[in-house]
């Protein structure tokens, strides 16, 4: 009995001081998303394989009212998303085309990777970033260009 009443006291402590840590790393989420489109070119069909890989960062900010307060209230502040989108366009067994893809989450809005005549889009709320696969490019409109960060690299190889 004095072991499991040990054993509860030392979880118990363990959690309860993880928790109270303000340095610990921000909550974070990983997510997968496979999509086979097709586009037809030269008047044949053929598929292609989108992957988007996400990390979320929740920053942790506390009010500026709160300073030196034991118990202080959180401050609201948006979601970074990064999302590495990897395009296969030739059906082998590697990536072709690698884009991360970086913008600030607002609480309501809705991702989409949707099919286009050309490639696929991806659309965030009301903002669109237009991919072509024959092509290897993207487009974002100029009104979008401030909330979409776009780094791109080829596999070697």
């Amino acid at each position: 009995m004095k072991t499991i009443f040990t054993l509860l006291s030392l979880t118990i402590f363990l959690t309860t001081g993880y928790a109270q840590n303000p340095n610990q790393v921000p909550r974070q989420m990983d997510a997968t998303i496979h999509k086979t489109f097709a586009v037809t070119q030269d008047g044949t069909e053929r598929a292609y394989n989108v992957k988007i890989l996400e990390h979320r960062k929740y920053p942790m900010a506390m009010e500026g009212t709160d300073k030196n307060k034991i118990d202080q209230n959180r401050k609201s502040t948006p979601a970074s998303v990064i999302k590495l989108i990897a395009v296969d366009s030739d059906n082998d067994q590697n990536y072709d085309h690698y884009m991360v893809l970086k913008y600030t989450k607002t609480v309501t809005d809705s991702f989409e990777l949707v099919p286009t005549s050309k490639g696929f889009a991806v659309k965030v709320d009301d903002k669109t970033l237009e991919y072509f696969v024959s092509e290897g490019i993207y487009f974002i409109n100029n009104k979008d260009q401030d909330f979409f960060t776009v780094e791109e690299f080829k596999e070697i190889g």
